[in-house]
């Protein structure tokens, strides 16, 4: 585990409402057809994955799922449900991980232990996200980022 320091950044993103599951793989396999496609896919490219409610206090069908590409000065993505938007940058204990359904579902579970065990205290305000890169695709490595004060 580390803690980073992350800058704000322009994402392009696919949305998803309701509950979490396949459906969120879909959308991210949509996202990384349109990046590719436009030519935005390279070993530094940064996908964020990011589920937005926790379905232990949000009803299933209003839960929300994010597939977002980090955009580089200049870049946009095309499609018709593209959104765009920013994330705040700021500290972040980021944990690697198999990038495995198994994994990334424990690592969700397992929130706060890891900050506990890591002596970190959650920041609320921003949202806890997977981070993948092209080059860790290939490695297999996600990167579970938790927002830290």
């Amino acid at each position: 585990m580390n803690v980073i320091s992350l800058s704000r950044c322009s994402i392009a993103y696919l949305r998803r409402s309701g509950a979490y599951g396949a459906e969120n793989r879909a959308v991210m396999e949509r996202l990384l057809a349109l990046a590719d496609q436009a030519g935005l896919l390279g070993p530094e490219t940064a996908i964020l994955s990011i589920a937005w409610d926790d379905p232990a206090h949000t009803p299933s069908e209003v839960c929300r799922y994010d597939a977002c590409l980090v955009l580089q000065e200049g870049q946009t993505l095309s499609g018709a449900d593209i959104r765009y938007g920013s994330l705040p940058g700021g500290r972040y204990a980021v944990f690697p991980l198999p990038h495995t359904e198994q994994a990334v579902s424990e690592a969700w579970h397992a929130i706060d232990r890891l900050l506990r065990e890591a002596g970190c205290t959650a920041d609320p305000s921003r949202p806890v996200m997977e981070r993948y890169t092209c080059a860790g695709e290939q490695d297999d490595i996600c990167e579970f980022c938790i927002p830290v004060i």
